[in-house]
């Protein structure tokens, strides 16, 4: 069975059929959404799936990012985990003596997991 025009709906018969942008067209009835100029498949755009000339394709424009608390997050977390920071941060303690804590949360937990893996 024939697909129908993806432009004007009538029945598309093979020696007059473009297959684009997942539909059917016409030879004439694929043509550009704006100035109406009659594409084929190497000089059509499409957006939208929809066809456009070259002159007339939408361009797209870049919107400013806010400062949300999401990318505040992010920033913080990356300059956290910045090099100059840490080579910084280990120059201020070079000389200094280290102390060591022996129970915080996390050793607490992973001595848990230790043992619980170890009963098994």
């Amino acid at each position: 069975m024939n697909p129908p025009c993806a432009r004007c709906g009538k029945i598309v018969y093979p020696t007059e059929k473009v297959n684009c942008l997942d539909k059917n067209w016409h030879k004439g009835c694929f043509h550009c959404e704006v100035c109406k100029m009659t594409l084929n498949m190497k000089n059509y755009k499409g957006y939208d799936k929809k066809p456009y000339c070259n002159a007339h394709y939408p361009k797209q424009s870049f919107t400013t990012v806010a400062d949300t608390p999401e990318n505040l997050r992010l920033r913080h977390q990356s300059e956290l985990q910045s090099q100059v920071k840490y080579k910084k941060d280990f120059e201020d303690s070079k000389g200094k003596g280290f102390s060591m804590v022996s129970d915080t949360p996390e050793l607490q937990r992973l001595r848990k997991t230790q043992e619980q893996i170890s009963n098994v």
